[in-house]
């Protein structure tokens, strides 16, 4: 299943200057693809949106992103 998901706060680990650019995107796509379940992910993060393909049922996609400090709507 695809899914492009509005991201309404993010909590970055990856960037500590905390402004939430394209590299911290980038770092968050290569962490998800890394996870069982995700086939492809896209962060565009001055959209605020995170399309994903994956296998996951909700609670699991939203389990996962939260863990990795993304909150979606």
């Amino acid at each position: 299943m695809e899914e492009t998901l509005t991201i309404s706060y993010m909590n970055c680990g990856f960037c500590t200057a905390k402004n939430h650019c394209a590299a911290c995107g980038s770092e968050l796509e290569q962490s998800l693809m890394g996870k069982p379940g995700i086939t492809s992910a896209k962060i565009n993060i001055p959209d605020h949106t995170a399309s994903i393909e994956h296998t996951l049922d909700d609670d699991d996609l939203e389990d996962l992103l939260d863990g990795m400090g993304l909150l979606v709507d």
